[in-house]
């Protein structure tokens, strides 16, 4: 199982994109607008 990514609105979207690449998966955490924005561009 893969470990939790906390998105942050500093967060490089690239570093949770590669590890969904690698991982075929990823359990992301993020809390505010910022974060969510940052995570869902890792997911796109």
């Amino acid at each position: 199982m893969a470990e939790l990514i906390k998105a942050s609105a500093q967060s490089r979207s690239t570093a949770g994109a590669g590890v969904m690449r690698e991982e075929g998966y990823a359990e992301m955490q993020a809390i505010g607008a910022s974060a969510v924005n940052q995570a869902v561009k890792a997911i796109a």
